[in-house]
């Protein structure tokens, strides 16, 4: 036999919170299988041979790369006269740079055919943090914003996610040519949903210990005795 006599305010509140922890859970497995999606079917090839490099337009794009958190390397060109971002590096480390200190990619500055993945970025989340412009700091990719922040116009709505170069020179697959608006990796979403919900069941189990300890949660053949 089983008596439960739940108080009225606090299930409510619980079941409130339940509801907001499940679907953040939901939203957080959502962009895991999104993200995973992206990168089976990645952006399309494409090499840029004729264009000019605009030296003064560097961005950066805050991004986690295996991991460790840094800043990444949004260089423009031209192509007649459509401006195109390239992302062409990575500087590690949560600090942002600073633009005046960082060379403009000497790979695009003497002219050799860019090679990349032509990536339309998806929509700017509403969760990121709010951009710095004045600074070129961003933490999703704008591209029209990024445009409009050094005064440029008629920027094409793709961006060429190129391979970085490593300390030791070698080329390193760009990891974030299979397109979307976030920062994070897969992974972390998937580590997110798993708090979300672990968070719900903790909820939950402490809902009911509660009772259970104030004598309103009784089981065995005696429950329904006062």
């Amino acid at each position: 036999m089983i008596r439960f006599r739940p108080l009225p305010i606090m299930t409510a509140f619980v079941i409130l919170a339940l509801g907001v922890l499940v679907l953040l859970g939901d939203w957080q497995m959502r962009r895991y299988q999104e993200k995973i999606a992206l990168a089976r079917a990645p952006a399309p090839e494409m090499t840029l041979a004729d264009y000019q490099p605009v030296e003064e337009g560097v961005h950066f794009v805050y991004g986690v790369m295996n991991g460790e958190p840094g800043w990444r390397v949004f260089a423009p060109v031209r192509e007649g006269e459509t401006l195109i971002y390239v992302d062409s590096g990575f500087l590690p480390g949560v600090e942002p740079p600073a633009p005046d200190a960082v060379r403009f990619p000497p790979s695009l500055a003497h002219g050799a055919p860019i090679q990349g993945r032509s990536v339309r970025p998806g929509e700017v989340s509403p969760l990121a943090a709010p951009p710095s412009p004045a600074d070129r700091l961003w933490f999703s990719v704008d591209l029209a914003a990024m445009a409009r922040a050094s005064g440029f116009d008629a920027v094409a709505d793709y961006y060429i996610a190129a391979d970085y170069v490593g300390e030791d020179g070698r080329a390193i697959a760009n990891p974030f040519a299979q397109g979307g608006n976030d920062p994070l990796p897969p992974e972390r979403h998937l580590g997110y949903a798993a708090t979300w919900w672990g968070l719900a069941l903790t909820l939950l189990g402490v809902y009911f210990a509660y009772h259970a300890n104030v004598g309103r949660l009784r089981f065995g053949p005696n429950a329904l005795d006062d």
